[in-house]
């Protein structure tokens, strides 16, 4: 039997889990897992040239690229399978996500700076020293916290989950979060800068994006006004009440 949770519940579920992800970190509880993850991580770029010279290539411009035209396609894929009604709640939805995104990003800016661990530990391994003829590699930063490609991957995957539907997230949800891993494979960001930072602005944004009566209202009107338009200049069919 599957659970559903009233809106009431999962708007308050959602902002609760992210209150206890940043009053976590704020109180400590994840610098032990942050030096451990980092360790781990960190220790793979000597054992395998390889594998270094994997994240070096990784941590470029072009992973960007690769990633927004990945989620750019997924989208596109899902709008040309959907009907015309549908297409314009996920284009009104996309607007609105976009709109968060750019709060949530300033928002961003508000988080006190935080080195990246390759600059707070003497010894970390740095891949623009093992590869200096590998340029605009990108493996430390004084403001890590929160990080900004995690802010807009995990706003992705929340547009994914309210949007998808089925096995098309079983494909859609790991790649993009393999997407998401150069930037702390290569030791730019904490593993908090994502799970403590970005994540938490995402939850927030579902809440009351998904399950509050204003952003649901707002979404509603929306589509509802666009639709109307669509169909007075001829480009949707006009839909009659059932019989």
């Amino acid at each position: 039997m599957k659970l559903q949770l009233s809106d009431a519940a999962s708007f308050f579920l959602l902002q609760f889990l992210a209150l206890a992800l940043v009053v976590t970190f704020i109180l400590g509880y994840w610098d032990g897992v942050d030096r451990d993850v980092f360790e781990i991580l960190n220790s793979w770029l000597v054992m395998s040239v390889s594998w270094a010279e994997f994240v070096a290539l990784a941590n470029q411009r072009w992973i960007d690229l690769l990633s927004g035209g990945f989620m750019l396609a997924s989208v596109g894929f899902y709008f040309a399978c959907a009907d015309g009604r549908e297409r314009v709640r996920v284009c009104c939805a996309i607007v609105l996500m976009g709109a968060a995104f750019s709060v949530q990003a300033s928002a961003g800016g508000l988080f006190p700076n935080r080195d990246s661990p390759t600059l707070v530990y003497e010894h970390a391994v740095k891949v623009t020293e093992q590869f200096p003829e590998i340029k605009r590699t990108k493996d430390a930063s004084h403001s890590s916290n929160p990080s900004d490609h995690g802010i807009g991957f995990f706003t992705f995957l929340m547009f994914c989950f309210y949007r998808f539907r089925g096995k098309y997230l079983w494909v859609v949800v790991p790649v993009v979060i393999a997407l998401g891993t150069p930037r702390l494979l290569v030791g730019a960001h904490w593993l908090t800068d994502f799970i403590c930072g970005a994540l938490p602005m995402a939850l927030i944004t579902a809440a009351w994006l998904f399950h509050s009566m204003p952003g649901k209202w707002v979404e509603r009107n929306m589509a509802g006004l666009t639709i109307r338009s669509l169909e007075w200049v001829g480009i949707l069919k006009r839909q009659t009440a059932a019989t």
